[in-house]
């Protein structure tokens, strides 16, 4: 009899746990039409090569634009004027990475030598700058052609970003 009554406590206790935790990703979805895609910083102590953050970048803006769902995909620094309906800012930190072997994903394969770039995201309302999803989110190259470039990673990441952006905000 006692534990059947713990098992209903548990229960119910999950179940409005769960109407709580949802109505907050239902007001995000549909929320916002533009995304700003911010800049990426690098944690302390993470060797992260410097021209890797400007490839970040451009991948990031390709690939939300090829999600097709946000109407304006613009870069933070180049927005300049107002944008048509409600914006997000995407921000982030690059918090690990592993450069990887090309030769090592190229004679001995199977992921060996593979990259790996792990970064902690943030979509921010732009117009209340409150925080509105956090995530983590990694990239990989482990195969290409003559073992692929590790630079390859950070579209990797980029397609990680978008796949949340499409399943939270849409």
């Amino acid at each position: 009899m006692r534990r059947k009554t713990v098992i209903t406590c548990v229960f119910a206790l999950a179940c409005i746990l769960s109407h709580v935790a949802a109505p907050a990703a239902a007001e995000i979805r549909g929320k916002f039409s533009n995304i700003l895609v911010g800049g990426f910083d690098i944690k302390e102590g993470v060797d992260f090569p410097s021209n890797y953050l400007a490839t970040l970048s451009e991948e990031l803006i390709a690939q939300l634009q090829e999600i097709k769902k946000f109407r304006q995909v613009v870069r933070e620094e180049r927005q300049s004027e107002s944008l048509p309906g409600p914006a997000v800012r995407l921000i982030g930190t690059i918090t690990e990475f592993k450069a990887g072997s090309r030769a090592k994903r190229y004679l001995i394969g199977f992921e060996a030598g593979k990259t790996k770039i792990k970064a902690h995201i943030q979509f921010v309302d732009h117009a209340t700058g409150e925080v509105v999803l956090r995530q983590d989110v990694d990239g990989k190259v482990w195969i290409g052609t003559f073992g692929g470039e590790s630079i390859g990673a950070t579209r990797g990441l980029a397609k990680e970003v978008a796949k949340v952006a499409r399943r939270k905000f849409f």
